[in-house]
């Protein structure tokens, strides 16, 4: 019994510490990633594409009010 919490700890201490849940996670690809990421945010504008932003909204009113109605009927 103690030998296998010996081997156990053994794993812990040898364990990379950008190991997670079983995946190995590249420091410099989880910056590049981020920074990718936040381009893609900022690229976000309104103005580049109205009429879109428009049906979206009027899309998601929609479903909002489909929600509340039902709520309110209950």
């Amino acid at each position: 019994m103690a030998e296998n919490g010996k081997n156990c700890d053994q794993r812990r201490v040898a364990m990379n510490k950008e190991h997670h849940n079983g995946n190995f996670t590249d420091p410099s690809s989880v910056n590049e990633k981020k920074r990718r990421e936040r381009e893609e945010r900022q690229n976000i504008v309104l103005w580049r594409q109205p009429l879109i932003t428009l049906q979206y909204f009027s899309l998601e009113i929609l479903v909002i009010l489909k929600e509340w109605t039902s709520k309110v009927h209950i």
